[in-house]
């Protein structure tokens, strides 16, 4: 009875060793058959009893092992927001230009008023808005389109002017006044690039891009002035103050811009890149407005006059502009963090305008005269500081599917 049960015992225990050893084989083999850490990543251990356990963590580390391959094919879509400092040209170019067109002016109309500057604008605040689509093959071909908008509202309790001092003459009194007022500003820049940037380092990929790129900028501006005549003038104590008007400024520019990219992969999370590029770009330019001027004589009678400057010509901006940005990467989804610095220099091929209308030119300070000469003579500076932030998300494609 006793061997009858001990063989029993026998054959059961060499069953379960039997069981035991097919499933750890089956276990390593189905292991070994699924290497690609796209389907599986699995880590072992062992529990109380000495047996070998599997643990899939799919969900959290195959994603990003996935995300993180080269592909013939991806898609970027980004949209963001930014803030931002503005130093205008149609603000800079005023202070100078208006001194010059006063002293120029004594030349065809003797007597009129001088206006020099004694103070000019700080930078201006901006809001930003970012939208680009990228298309980038194998990881080092790139094409981007890109529109920025940089914003800037201003009111008559938010200065953004350029103020004059007018020194006394043999016709007028001293007086100060404000000469130019921004009231709106709108800078949209399209970007239609490509760029290739070519692996010098595990870590470090560098190249050349192209930009084909154009610019509108939209500026709503109010002049201002103000004169009195002394007794001994032709028309005596009489005051000619410019109360309001608008005018927009608008410019519409294209040019083809080079520029060297770069790119350096940190982390399989973190990516920094840089973009520099050479800014050349020209177009046309168009002034054109109503400034309202109240007219009061020694008699006591007021008068309010309408006038029309009205000016046009062509522009040119040189100078460079310089993108840093940090790319933070979880799976298909980015977040970047970025600045964009602009330095330009405008300048006037050509310039041609005139203020139209009945009040005495001597009265008032106009923007120019016939031709712009004061406005062709230098080059004016224009910067533009932006620090934003864009989420993106990225589709991508090889033989293998669409992640």
């Amino acid at each position: 009875m006793f061997t009858k049960n001990f063989k029993i015992n026998l054959s059961v225990f060499a069953l379960i060793v039997v069981c035991h050893v097919s499933l750890h084989s089956e276990s390593k083999d189905t292991k070994t058959a699924n290497p690609d850490p796209k389907n599986q990543t699995q880590s072992t251990g062992e529990d109380a009893e000495g047996f070998f356990t599997f643990t899939d963590h799919s969900d959290n580390q195959t994603s990003m092992e996935i995300f993180n391959k080269v592909y013939e094919h991806r898609l970027m879509l980004r949209g963001g927001w930014g803030v931002g400092k503005l130093s205008p040209a149609i603000l800079n170019e005023t202070s100078q230009a208006w001194f010059l067109n006063s002293i120029l002016r004594q030349i065809s109309e003797p007597g009129t008023a001088l206006a020099i500057p004694y103070k000019d604008s700080k930078d201006l605040d901006v809001n930003s808005q970012f939208m680009d689509i990228r298309y980038g093959y194998l990881n080092k071909y790139e094409i981007q389109y890109a529109i920025d908008t940089t914003l800037g509202v201003y009111s008559r309790n938010l200065p953004a002017s350029n103020n004059f001092f007018s020194p006394r003459s043999d016709t007028y009194w001293g007086s100060t006044f404000e000469g130019n007022r921004l009231l709106r500003f709108q800078g949209v820049s399209e970007h239609f690039r490509f760029s290739y940037t070519h692996p010098v380092s595990k870590i470090w990929m560098i190249g050349p891009s192209i930009n084909f790129h154009r610019y509108t900028e939209t500026n709503n501006i109010s002049y201002g002035s103000y004169s009195t005549s002394r007794p001994e003038a032709a028309v005596p104590n009489k005051v000619t103050w410019s109360i309001g008007g608008d005018a927009n400024a608008e410019y519409s520019m294209r040019g083809i811009v080079p520029g060297i990219y770069s790119k350096w992969k940190l982390r399989d999370w973190w990516e920094v890149r840089a973009r520099f590029e050479l800014l050349d770009r020209r177009g046309n330019f168009s002034v054109i407005g109503s400034q309202i001027i109240s007219e009061r004589f020694d008699d006591g009678r007021e008068q309010i006059t309408g006038v029309l400057p009205a000016y046009g010509g062509k522009v040119r901006d040189r100078g460079t502009i310089l993108n840093l940005e940090s790319s933070f990467q979880y799976c298909r989804f980015t977040l970047d963090f970025g600045i964009i610095r602009q330095d330009i220099r405008r300048k006037y091929e050509t310039y041609l305008g005139d203020t139209i209308g009945s009040v005495p030119r001597n009265d008032y300070s106009a923007r120019s005269v016939g031709i712009g000469f004061s406005e062709m003579s230098s080059s004016i500076k224009h910067t533009v500081t932006e620090v934003y932030i864009m989420p993106s998300v990225s589709f991508f494609y090889d033989a293998d599917g669409v992640y």
